[in-house]
């Protein structure tokens, strides 16, 4: 059975290596606060092309992380200490970060509070 990889509650401020882009609060699947905080510019592409809307960030999200049925998939998670997949805290505990790019989350109270922390 595939993974349901829809973000019910998250709250953070979505960076680029140290810039601000968008603070930002979900609950219940619901996108409730989108504020854009350096006027659109340095937003990944899911945002500044298609806009700041839940199904966007959602999207954003799911292209970060590891997809189910990848080789040492299962391995990974229980490296994190999960065992099974919850979409929410896999976010929470990579800070959104892929490692690809420059995109990252801080998190209120735990996490990352610089890019360099992830250097």
């Amino acid at each position: 059975m595939a993974e349901v990889r829809l973000i019910n509650n998250l709250k953070g401020i979505l960076h680029y290596l140290n810039t601000p882009l968008l603070d930002f609060e979900i609950k219940d699947r619901q996108l409730i606060k989108a504020v854009d905080l350096n006027q659109g510019k340095l937003f990944p592409p899911e945002l500044a092309v298609y806009g700041i809307s839940y199904g966007n960030i959602n999207e954003f999200f799911e292209r970060r992380t590891m997809k189910e049925g990848c080789m040492y998939y299962h391995e990974h998670l229980k490296a994190i200490g999960m065992e099974i997949f919850d979409f929410d805290s896999y976010i929470r505990f990579n800070n959104g970060n892929n490692n690809l790019d420059n995109y990252w989350v801080k998190f209120e109270n735990f996490g990352a509070t610089r890019f360099e922390d992830f250097l």
